[in-house]
């Protein structure tokens, strides 16, 4: 269930530590406890912060020397001709902010070991880190953001400028209603986005579901088989998930796993914690089985949803309140799937990427058939909930029908000028009316029966009996459309 981020508090201060002979060291382990230390990276100095400590965001107007190349590029590519970047070209203008950014660093050496760089918490850290030489024997780096809503101006031109990323990933980022690609531009380009939707306890309704996107992108490097991988997250939202539910627990027979506590995490902290459970070296060869385990959690969070909705329905015994739009992310996210991620992405032909797509795709179809069975049973429900309905007020109107019958026969008859009402000789008798009443309801069903008799001739080429003419011509229409026998 998700829940929403405690605010941060500030810390009291660590003591600084001058490292002037290379970049910051770098940690093992997942679990971080960084203290402050300045670092002088040769381009200039920056500092790790506690992961508590609030850190100042910078606009791009605040940089030094308004140094903005990758804005001046989008810049140059609307005036050349490509409008579709505009909408990006006038966001970048802004002076919008973004506070909350945390960005973790993950690198992949040449030897399969892995190594996780402390946390960065401003635009400028993150700049300074990506401008100074610290990978050598690093095979793959990934950058994971994560923010609220839109990605600040200074964040695009820090990845954008640093490692020379598509525009329109960014176009993507931002929500625009404007044309970005085709279809075909979009399967074969090396970046996708993958929709997200948890439930979110902040509301009183148990179905509800936040929803956000994770975008990634995937750049290979311009020498040698390594890659760069960029995955954001749009949400600090933290839900209490654990990423041991995504693998087999351990046999009987083998140690028992050591306990853990289960704390709220935001999605790029759990995906930062199923790196414990992949091959390292398959991760260097094939994106897509890197990225895998964020796939696993996706199918895992709709799958709550879907079963939170399933079980509400049972629990009112009816439809409950619930937000739109489920089957339809699932469904682009099989559709990624099966894609083995982008066409653009190398290694989609490793095992590990064959076995990981294999089975996501099992997942995901099983996730779409619950989908559809789900909302073919709600309009099921609703179906009948409008049939009864419908009986209802036919019932009700039949009602007052027999209600007002009488009364209306009575005065009808009262109303009449017969003689034996009237006291006139010269007014009709009364039974002249019932004579009349019966000769026009003979008329009536002899001309029925005949349009029935023609019909039936013309549309099925035989000669009706008098049973189905004269239960046509009294209201039973099935036998009209019947078939011959």
């Amino acid at each position: 269930m998700a829940s929403s981020p405690p605010e941060s508090t500030p810390s009291s201060p660590a003591v600084s530590v001058t490292n002037t002979n290379g970049p910051p060291p770098r940690i093992q382990s997942l679990p971080i406890h960084v203290e402050e230390s300045h670092v002088d990276s040769g381009l200039r100095s920056f500092h790790f912060l506690r992961r508590n400590r609030k850190p100042t965001h910078l606009s791009l107007l605040d940089w030094d020397h308004h140094d903005t190349p990758y804005h001046d590029y989008i810049r140059s590519l609307v005036a050349a001709g490509w409008t579709n970047l505009r909408d990006l070209d006038d966001y970048m203008s802004t002076a919008a902010t973004q506070e909350g950014l945390v960005v973790s660093v993950l690198d992949i050496l040449s030897d399969s070991k892995h190594t996780r760089w402390p946390d960065f918490y401003s635009e400028l850290d993150l700049r300074n880190f990506m401008c100074s030489k610290n990978r050598n024997g690093v095979k793959v780096r990934l950058y994971m953001a994560e923010y609220q809503g839109c990605p600040s101006p200074a964040l695009i031109e820090t990845l954008g400028s640093s490692l020379n990323l598509d525009p329109r990933f960014f176009q993507w980022i931002i929500h625009t209603s404007g044309h970005i690609f085709t279809p075909s531009q979009r399967h074969n380009a090396p970046y996708l986005a993958l929709g997200f939707g948890v439930l979110n306890s902040s509301t009183p309704s148990r179905t509800d579901a936040e929803k956000f996107k994770s975008m990634i992108y995937i750049q290979p490097d311009e020498t040698g088989p390594g890659w760069t991988g960029i995955i954001l997250f749009s949400s600090h939202t933290k839900h209490k998930i654990c990423t041991r539910v995504l693998i087999p627990p351990p046999s009987f027979k083998t140690p028992r796993p050591s306990p853990i506590t289960l704390d709220p995490k935001s999605i790029r902290e759990l995906y930062l914690e199923t790196f414990e459970y992949i091959d390292f070296a398959q991760a260097a060869a094939s994106p897509f089985y890197a990225v895998s385990n964020l796939f696993r959690i996706n199918c895992f969070c709709w799958n709550q949803i879907i079963t939170a909705i399933q079980e509400e329905d049972r629990r009112i015994n009816g439809i409950s309140d619930t937000s739109i739009g489920h089957a339809e992310e699932i469904q682009r996210s099989l559709a990624i799937v099966q894609r083995t991620g982008s066409y653009a992405w190398a290694g989609r032909q490793e095992d590990a990427s064959r076995e990981s797509q294999a089975a996501l795709e099992e997942d995901f179809k099983h996730l779409v058939e619950q989908t559809d069975l789900l909302w073919a049973t709600r309009d099921k429900i609703a179906t009948m909930r409008q049939s009864r309905s419908e009986a209802r007020w036919t019932a009700l109107t039949n009602a007052f029908t027999y209600l007002f019958a009488p009364i209306t026969v009575m005065t009808g008859v009262y109303g009449m000028n017969v003689s034996q009402i009237s006291g006139t000789s010269s007014n009709p008798n009364i039974w002249q009316f019932f004579v009349a009443v019966a000769v026009m309801n003979v008329l009536m069903v002899a001309a029925l029966s005949l349009y029935n008799l023609a019909q039936i001739r013309m549309k099925h080429g035989r000669v009706a009996g008098a049973k189905e003419v004269l239960g046509f011509a009294m209201g039973k229409t099935s036998y009209a459309n019947a078939p011959p026998k």
